[in-house]
């Protein structure tokens, strides 16, 4: 595959951050493998049966969080490019006061189908506004294939049960602006939850059921992405996490 001058920027956004940091900095990570009824993307039913996996480090540097990933994923669509995708994500945060900011790059590959392949920046901001509610908007700009913005905002709370359970609560909205063959306005609105139990030291498993639903601004010609139309999808799953 050719590698475009915007390719070529991208993978060196992932890759000056850790550049810079110190040989000595200490890493955490994370390595999840989730199961899902259904591989719902922004609202969008793009295929069943979604198996995936997330490696994840991060590390403090100068009063910063720098944290980079890998997610990989399959379905049982072998007709969509979306039968197996891969992300590489890197991005830096800080708190500043009560908000914490992050600043952030995605790299979407698609070894199906290369022609899908893209890339977004992402900014997004996260307070506490009541009682243990936290509150999170985020904008993720495509700079490549499609170059427009993806406005996403929600609210979450955590119910602790006991000293190994916990129950999550969230829901919010998302709308695409400007994205090419996309409409503008709300398209589509969710609710989560998941039950984050540690079965062992570092070891969590979290079930979780998710309700989606998008309004009509999704334009017939979607389906050429893959998968069905938003409509209303509930989606159910588990997650098994390691945390190192």
């Amino acid at each position: 595959m050719k590698m475009t001058t915007k390719k070529m920027m991208g993978l060196l956004a992932i890759a000056a951050p850790l550049m810079t940091m110190q040989a000595s900095a200490e890493f955490t990570g994370s390595l999840t493998a989730d199961y899902a009824t259904m591989y719902e993307f922004r609202g969008v039913n793009r295929a069943n049966n979604l198996v995936d996996t997330t490696l994840s480090l991060s590390t403090e540097y100068n009063g910063f969080t720098v944290s980079g990933g890998i997610w990989n994923a399959f379905t049982d669509d072998d007709s969509s490019f979306v039968d197996n995708e891969a992300r590489y994500r890197v991005s830096v945060s800080r708190a500043f006061g009560p908000v914490t900011a992050e600043l952030g790059y995605v790299f979407y590959t698609f070894p199906g189908d290369t022609d899908f392949n893209t890339q977004e920046l992402f900014i997004s901001g996260s307070m506490e506004v009541y009682n243990g509610v936290i509150a999170t908007v985020t904008g993720s700009y495509d700079f490549d294939l499609y170059e427009g913005w993806y406005i996403d905002a929600n609210l979450a709370k955590t119910f602790t049960v006991s000293d190994t359970l916990s129950v999550v609560l969230s829901g919010g909205i998302g709308a695409y602006q400007s994205y090419d063959g996309f409409d503008n306005g709300m398209n589509h609105f969710y609710i989560k939850a998941s039950a984050p139990y540690v079965i062992k030291q570092d070891v969590t498993v979290t079930p979780y059921v998710k309700f989606t639903d998008a309004d009509s601004d999704f334009p017939a010609d979607f389906t050429t992405v893959g998968g069905d139309l938003g409509g209303e999808n509930l989606i159910g799953g588990i997650s098994v996490g390691i945390a190192f």
